[in-house]
């Protein structure tokens, strides 16, 4: 682990989560489907996910979450009405490690995110930090 995955660890809280999301791997043009995969945890920094597919590390996925609430910490006058109240958040993010779980069935999968708006990823952050806080 270098110094950065270190600081990034310290810098962003996580939140467990169990949303399902879809992923597949980045390429442009683009080209092939997304398959379904489960959020573990997500962070402001990445997030981890169980996937029925290996990744090689250094892998980029493009990821599309639709996970209720975080909309609402989106700047802007329309988060709360009609399609940008379920607008989800789609980001790019490269496979930092990939565990076999069970073997052939499922997978274990570390992410950071490479491409994500900062705004989105403001809104995460403060989405995340009020998910934890409701919790205690």
């Amino acid at each position: 682990m270098t110094d950065q995955d270190e600081k990034e660890r310290r810098h962003f809280e996580r939140l467990e989560r169990r949303d399902d999301i879809k992923i597949k791997e980045f390429s442009y043009p683009e080209r092939g489907r997304y398959q379904k995969a489960r959020i573990v945890d997500i962070s402001g920094g990445g997030l981890q996910i169980e996937a029925k597919q290996h990744f090689a590390a250094d892998t980029i996925l493009k990821i599309e979450m639709n996970f209720t609430g975080w909309q609402r910490y989106t700047l802007g006058f329309l988060k709360y009405f009609g399609t940008a109240a379920n607008r989800p958040l789609i980001v790019l993010a490269e496979v930092v490690r990939c565990d076999q779980v069970v073997p052939g069935r499922k997978y274990e999968i570390a992410l950071r995110f490479s491409g994500i708006d900062e705004s989105q990823r403001e809104a995460l952050i403060r989405f995340i930090k009020a998910e934890i806080i409701s919790k205690h």
